[in-house]
């Protein structure tokens, strides 16, 4: 969870759209001054509203299609980790703790038991996951902002000072984490089918599909049983946006300031406003995501062996969080908790680029300011 660059797309929209309009405005009223000029002056065009909904619409797909490609691209280091994290609760080898003892090792493993394709298993929940987590996680984190800074929304009140309007360190923490918190709530039934699907020994499988394992789980779990670890999930959730937006805007806004990496910035040539370029994009989500994966791991790891702890434990036997944490910690130590942690933290960078290179593709394809 980690890995995600947060763009604030919306606000990139609703920004353009309202800046667009305040300029014609400006334009209209020099023009107003000699009658003569009212005459030939022409109003300014302002878009309709359904043009705007799809520029919106358009923007979502852009993300959407973007983290579903990262995803992809990143798939083999993503369940690479998952079954580090839960090797112990799935091996019949009392005497193989881990996975692998290497990386290389642990995707030859698994390509010698399941083929080339195996590296993706799960990969297309993962992908059904993406949009609609995206469209709820960009929605909530700048609705939460406009809630928190007012001022946001007050371009054009010349009184407020450019210093006014943007949001505080504080404001992004508090988004991020609401943000964050109810995407995983509406999208985590996808997330469990996900890693239950991606734990399966080949040749041992459980679940034939997705529609299968939806089913199966309902059946033999109930409703709730789609919710199963939950509250592990909400201690990685909250924290990891949270940290990711907050570490993300403050180093957007410090990459544009300093002139040290003016080199690196790119230039609107119709605005002349600058930008982060490919180099500086990828350098501020790499650290976001690696941070935010840093602190929240451990809970990461626990989510996940919650999350298929009924595939392997009787119903008398399964752990609450709380117990999951003690029992892993008593065997293992610390380092249990971040087993799997190399993976992870490789798959930040090209999770990172192939996100931003892909959403600028799109934008271009789709022609989206």
């Amino acid at each position: 969870m980690g890995g995600q660059s947060p763009e604030p797309l919306a606000r990139r929209l609703t920004h353009h759209i309202e800046s667009t309009y305040h300029d014609h405005e400006k334009e209209s009223e020099a023009k107003s001054t000699p009658s003569e000029v009212i005459k030939d002056a022409s109003p300014p065009t302002i878009r309709p509203a359904n043009s705007r909904a799809m520029d919106a619409l358009k923007q979502l797909f852009c993300g959407g299609v973007a983290g579903s490609v990262a995803k992809t691209v990143t798939a083999p280091l993503s369940r690479l980790t998952i079954l580090y994290q839960v090797h112990p609760m799935v091996t019949t080898k009392e005497n193989r703790p881990k996975f692998s003892m290497t990386l290389s090792g642990g995707i030859s493993k698994i390509v010698e038991r399941g083929g080339i394709l195996s590296l993706w298993k799960g990969n297309g929940t993962s992908v059904l996951h993406r949009f609609p987590f995206s469209a709820i996680n960009f929605y909530c984190y700048e609705g939460m902002l406009d809630i928190l800074n007012p001022q946001r929304d007050a371009d054009d009140d010349e009184d407020i000072n450019d210093d006014t309007r943007e949001e505080s360190k504080f404001s992004r923490l508090i988004a991020g984490g609401v943000a964050g918190c109810t995407a995983c709530v509406a999208c985590y039934p996808l997330d469990l089918v996900r890693t239950r699907l991606t734990t399966q020994l080949d040749g041992q499988e459980h679940y034939k599909g997705i529609t299968d394992a939806f089913v199966k789980i309902v059946r033999s779990e109930g409703f709730w049983g789609l919710y199963s670890g939950i509250g592990p999930t909400l201690m990685v959730a909250v924290p990891s946006f949270s940290i990711s937006y907050m570490v993300y805007g403050s180093l957007k806004e410090y990459a544009l300031e300093d002139e040290l990496f003016y080199n690196l910035r790119k230039v609107d040539t119709k605005t002349g406003e600058e930008k982060l370029g490919f180099k500086l994009s990828l350098m501020c989500g790499a650290v976001s995501g690696t941070l935010s994966t840093l602190v929240t791991f451990p809970f990461d790891t626990i989510r996940r062996r919650m999350q298929i702890q009924s595939l392997h434990y009787a119903p008398g036997e399964r752990l609450t969080g709380i117990q999951m944490i003690a029992r892993l910690f008593k065997k293992d130590g610390i380092k249990g908790f971040y087993r799997g942690l190399t993976p992870e933290i490789l798959k930040v960078v090209p999770m990172v680029g192939s996100m931003f290179t892909v959403y600028e593709f799109m934008k271009d394809r789709l022609n989206v300011k």
